[in-house]
């Protein structure tokens, strides 16, 4: 009888969990990755995939079989529409020492800590929105994003990413004139 190995990570719909303990709690300890969700870290996709770009997290599908990071690109890809440029700003920000983590419920693509700061206990400096160099921001999204990050206490902060990859940050604030 073949026997399955165990899984420790696992795509679940557009997360990934980890189940193992003990990776879990360095992942999350060490590094501020995921959050815990009955009892399991959850991942976001970029967080995952950064991970397993960084050799520090195998990621596994349902059968069992681990999968690659190409793999994992074209999965995402499938689950998250632009998942190619936010995961190159998530990147990018996360290489700076920033702590990205989801705003969706902001609207925006990110939240952004500054360096060193522990979400829970201090709030993000930044709302982020990604987007490419060849996309159009109409002015009522673009007022949209300013009110949003302006209500929530945040700084509107704008990840432009190049035909090269390269990310360009625009901050945007209020002028009382």
């Amino acid at each position: 009888m073949k026997q399955v190995k165990r899984q420790l990570t696992l795509f679940v719909g557009n997360k990934v969990v980890v189940t193992d303990q003990s990776l879990a709690s360095t992942l999350f300890n060490k590094g501020n990755f995921g959050a815990f969700i009955n009892g399991k870290l959850e991942l976001s996709i970029e967080e995952a995939v950064y991970l397993n770009e960084k050799k520090a997290l195998k990621i596994y599908n349902k059968e069992g079989k681990e999968l690659k990071f190409r793999e994992l690109i074209e999965i995402a890809r499938r689950k998250q529409k632009r998942f190619w440029t936010r995961y190159l700003v998530f990147s990018d920000l996360r290489s700076m020492g920033y702590l990205p983590k989801t705003a969706f419920k902001y609207g925006g693509d990110f939240r952004v800590y500054n360096k060193g700061a522990i979400p829970g206990k201090e709030h993000a400096e930044w709302l982020l929105y990604c987007s490419d160099e060849h996309e159009s921001l109409p002015l009522l999204n673009f007022s949209a994003m300013n009110r949003v990050a302006h209500s929530v206490r945040k700084r509107l902060l704008i990840g432009i990413v190049d035909d090269e990859g390269s990310v360009t940050y625009y901050e945007v604030n209020w002028v009382r004139m």
